[in-house]
């Protein structure tokens, strides 16, 4: 053997047949445990922000909804408030109007010569109409119509067998719409069956 293969034999690593030893083992396994053991810290902590996030949204999602509601709540109030803001000068307008209209007809009744006077009274009368129906202000139809109370005041009745009972006969003070509403209640006449007369018998 050559002084170089004898150097080569003496400087290689000595190789043995023995495994890891305990040291290693028990080191490596206390690695492993302490890693399991962030990862489930880690996955608990994850759970907990993902659990967290979720209540947020939904309570955002709730106060959004809140909010939305509580915005279209105030859009109608205002709305009706703009659309029924004229309703008490109205209604302190129509005994205006039912004069002119009984002093028309008391004048026509009388046969009041001054048709002149007349046509100016009548055309005040159709002007404070109009306007008022500009502001949704307009008069229903009561005459004929079945007896509503939510229409309707019943001041009378009325004997008679030319309309079917409880229909109003007789309109005494025009009832009035503002817009989708009734702002004044038609005083009406109701109908009656007339009372059955009995035959004397001898």
């Amino acid at each position: 053997m050559t002084e170089r293969e004898e150097n080569r034999e003496r400087d290689a690593p000595e190789v043995t047949d023995d495994g890891p030893s305990m040291e290693d083992l028990e080191k490596a396994a206390e690695e492993a445990a302490a890693a399991a053991e962030s990862g489930g810290r880690i996955s608990e902590a994850l759970a907990l922000k993902t659990k967290e996030a979720a209540e947020a949204q939904e309570k955002y999602l709730r106060t959004y909804a809140d909010f939305e509601n509580y915005r279209k709540r105030m859009q109608r109030d205002l709305a009706d408030f703009r659309k029924y803001a004229n309703e008490q000068m109205a209604l302190e307008l129509l005994p205006v109007v039912d004069h002119l209209g009984l002093a028309i007809k008391h004048a026509a009744d009388a046969g009041v010569p001054n048709d002149a006077l007349m046509q100016g009274v009548e055309l005040v009368h159709k002007q404070f109409r109009d306007v008022l129906e500009k502001f949704g202000v307009k008069p229903f139809k009561a005459e004929g119509e079945p007896f509503d109370p939510a229409k309707h005041d019943a001041m009378m009745q009325v004997e008679t067998a030319d309309a079917p009972e409880n229909t109003v006969v007789q309109v005494l003070q025009d009832g009035y719409h503002y817009h989708d509403k009734v702002l004044r209640h038609a005083k009406v006449g109701v109908a009656k069956k007339p009372a059955v007369k009995e035959e004397s018998t001898e």
